[in-house]
């Protein structure tokens, strides 16, 4: 055993990986010191560049890469959230200085620009890029009332329809070229958002008529074709949650197209009785659900928590209640609140369990901690409502 007077390699070695990312340094921990440190980590993420967006990541060995765009916009909804739960005024004015640099990125035909963010770089339009700011830009003018935020939306919006195959799919500014996957149900489900105040007729058809497209390629099995990053291939938890979402999220926005529902509701409950059956999920699955089992992605841990809220929002079954608490316990044991090691990861959410997995290898990335932050703070909603409304309660 070690003295203390030498430390071996291997002991160092064993030592980096035990006290990171892992927790046992602090087991009192509650998930509100979770919560509040996660939030934290996201404003880090945003001081650590001199613009308003969030960086993509921390990447170990590297720090902290440059802004996001893309994922800025969807933090942009979670920072408000929990400004109002927890009365600070600051926070929120971090998510509309986050909105109000999107639309500062906008290009003179409404597209959003794809990548990061580099000054003096301009960028390829993303399809995807765009409509997850699309996200932040909704939310900014929803809480300011800005004007200049929705028509920022709906130039961006309109861009989107404008670009879409007549079958309702995107193939040009894909993030695979010719490639339009089935998470694009995540481009719909923003374009409908910004329909909810702009009325434009133009963005719903497009994005009913992608919704439609998605939904047709549920399989009998619960699997939706074409839901990972590339064709015929696993599909990271990460986008079979954002595939599930999607279509959910649409159908409230929507609700005479209850087939988007119904489709999500089958891959959500597919992918529940696994999680229930194995008490874990695996980092990525293929169309036939033969897990990829050695890593957990985390991001995906949380979004599968949300689309199992939301199936609870829909039916009242408390099961699915259940399996978000136990998912998300999962990823709080990766949270590093006390880390020996780089400071800057404290409250951070690393992108695959262990570190070295095949999602965002030796990073954090910035919407590990959202979508973590996400899934806690709708998690004390669904308890207070159960708490408030046991079942079987008269």
């Amino acid at each position: 055993m070690n003295d203390g007077a030498t430390t071996t390699a291997a002991t160092r070695s064993a030592s980096y990986w035990t006290d990171y990312p892992g927790v046992a340094n602090w087991p009192g921990a509650t998930d509100q010191h979770r919560l509040h440190a996660a939030i934290d980590w996201l404003c880090r993420s945003m001081d650590a560049r001199p613009d308003d967006g969030s960086c993509v990541s921390f990447k170990l060995l590297k720090g902290w890469s440059y802004s996001y765009p893309e994922t800025t916009g969807y933090i942009i909804p979670t920072f408000y959230r929990y400004a109002a739960i927890y009365q600070r005024p600051d926070i929120a004015e971090r998510a509309t200085r986050m909105a109000r640099w999107l639309a500062s990125l906008q290009q003179e035909d409404g597209a959003l620009p794809g990548s990061d963010y580099r000054p003096g770089i301009v960028r390829e339009p993303s399809v995807f890029n765009a409509a997850q700011m699309l996200i932040g830009l909704v939310a900014g003018y929803e809480e300011t009332g800005d004007e200049s935020l929705l028509v920022a939306a709906d130039r961006a919006a309109t861009w989107l329809a404008s670009i879409q195959n007549d079958d309702g799919t995107w193939t040009k500014f894909a993030y695979r070229s010719g490639f339009s996957p089935s998470y694009y149900t995540r481009v719909c489900w923003p374009m409908l958002m910004t329909v909810v105040h702009s009325h434009n007729e133009q963005v719903r058809a497009a994005a009913v008529r992608g919704l439609d497209h998605i939904a047709a390629k549920l399989q009998p099995n619960g699997a939706i074709r074409d839901w990972g990053f590339a064709p015929d291939k696993p599909a990271f938890t990460h986008t079979i949650a954002y595939t599930i979402r999607g279509l959910m999220e649409a159908a409230r926005l929507e609700p005479n197209h209850s087939h988007w529902s119904a489709a999500a509701e089958q891959a959500a409950e597919k992918i529940f009785r696994i999680f229930e059956i194995r008490k874990r999920l695996a980092g990525a699955y293929d169309q036939n659900w033969k897990g990829t089992n050695w890593y957990i992605c985390l991001t995906g841990n949380c979004q599968l928590a949300i689309c199992w809220m939301r199936q609870f929002d829909a039916t009242g079954d408390i099961r699915f209640v259940n399996a978000a608490c136990k998912a998300i316990e999962i990823v709080s044991q990766y949270q590093p609140l006390r880390p020996k090691i780089y400071s800057a990861l404290k409250g951070g959410i690393p992108g695959s369990a262990p570190v070295w997995g095949r999602y965002l290898t030796m990073r954090f990335p910035n919407w590990a901690a959202k979508f973590y932050a996400d899934a806690l703070m709708m998690r004390d909603d669904r308890l207070q409502h159960i708490e408030q409304h046991p079942p079987g309660a008269s």
